[in-house]
């Protein structure tokens, strides 16, 4: 029986050359989904980067592009020669007489590119500056620790299939995703001396809430989409006269500038997967705003004109100010992504900072909520 993929149709249609070079004897074919393919164009550089041969370490296959995985009995993880470290889950195995592969392994999601059929902007995984040393210390740790490498993916690859988002209830999924890692956390038989256990939690919750991201941000958007869209009226109402609000909130000298160069700032909140990264730049935001004041009390001193205060109250007019301009999507959803996170934190790590920089942001998206128009 042939199978209908795109993939291999192309293949031994269009590149048959390539085709009759390779051998049912050691060449396998990783092919995913179909729909997740819909905007890929399957050029012979694509084709190429799907057919791997057996290295001589155990799990590990080279594709004709010199790109590595690791496959075991679930799970195909890219390895050296990938932008990103993505894991794709096993959807089955055939082996077909009728091809020149050993194996066919369907898998879940492409090995690079475009993971999912929805065009979400911030589908994208994106790490802070320091997303190097947190992919190799997340390799490490896996490399090291077999078993709670596969127990975490079944987990994962269990949750998606087993959980919804109910609204009201999200703090019990940032639960899970905490007892989940204290679990694997558990079965960890090598320890890395140069990182803290502590740290190492960090790094499979920020891992993990990366891994679980589109599943949890479209049912976050689903279950918020209403009040989301009662939001966005009230963000493109304020745009429309930036000047007069922060004059109404007694801030009319805040310069134009700032709150542009700020909405900027704000508007990564989009790109991000996890909340640790959001947290990163509400901090980013919440610095440059006393700035931003600073910098305008100098002035304002110069002119003999009152100073304004850098209190709670500022801070929130001026995220407003530039949350409408930047026209922030899905404001609410990114609010419940972060308290998620923040809520199931240990009391010594909910520290005095963390919670002022994300109550000022929540405050920020209240006062919108709370905010009568005509």
């Amino acid at each position: 029986m042939e199978i209908q993929h795109p993939v291999l149709n192309i293949l031994i249609n269009k590149y048959k050359d390539l085709y009759d070079m390779l051998s049912c004897k050691t060449h396998i074919i990783l092919l995913p989904e179909s729909k997740m393919l819909l905007n890929t164009d399957i050029n012979v550089e694509f084709i190429k980067k799907c057919i791997f041969l057996k290295s001589h370490l155990k799990n590990i296959y080279v594709n004709l592009c010199d790109q590595c995985i690791e496959i075991d009995t679930k799970c195909v993880y890219t390895n050296y020669g990938y932008e990103e470290n993505r894991i794709c889950d096993i959807i089955k195995i055939e082996t077909n007489p009728n091809y020149n592969f050993f194996k066919i392994i369907f898998i879940n999601i492409p090995l690079e590119g475009d993971k999912y059929e929805e065009d979400f902007s911030t589908n994208t995984m994106s790490y802070n500056n320091n997303s190097s040393k947190y992919k190799n210390e997340i390799n490490l740790f896996f490399n090291k620790n077999q078993t709670s490498k596969e127990y975490l993916h079944a987990q994962l690859s269990q949750f998606v299939c087993s959980y919804i988002i109910v609204k009201g209830y999200e703090n019990y999924i940032g639960k899970k995703i905490v007892n989940i890692v204290d679990q694997t956390l558990k079965l960890q038989t090598n320890s890395n001396d140069r990182i803290s256990g502590k740290d190492i939690k960090n790094m499979l919750i920020k891992y993990t809430y990366s891994y679980l991201y589109d599943f949890i941000w479209k049912q976050l958007i689903k279950n918020y989409q209403n009040i989301e869209l009662k939001i966005q009226k009230k963000i493109e109402y304020l745009r429309k006269d930036i000047n007069g609000f922060l004059e109404d909130v007694n801030l009319k000298h805040i310069n134009m500038f700032h709150i542009e160069a700020l909405s900027f700032h704000v508007k990564q909140i989009e790109k991000c997967v996890d909340p640790y990264d959001k947290i990163v730049i509400l901090d980013n935001i919440s610095q440059l705003i006393c700035e931003i004041i600073s910098s305008t009390n100098h002035d304002l001193k110069k002119q003999k004109i009152a100073i304004y205060d850098i209190n709670s109250d500022s801070l929130i007019s001026i995220i407003v100010a530039a949350i409408s301009y930047g026209q922030i999507k899905n404001i609410i959803s990114h609010s419940i992504h972060l308290h998620m996170y923040i809520e199931n934190l240990n009391d010594s790590e909910k520290i005095d900072k963390l919670s002022f920089i994300f109550t000022i942001f929540h405050s920020s998206i209240m006062y919108l909520c709370d905010m009568k128009i005509s």
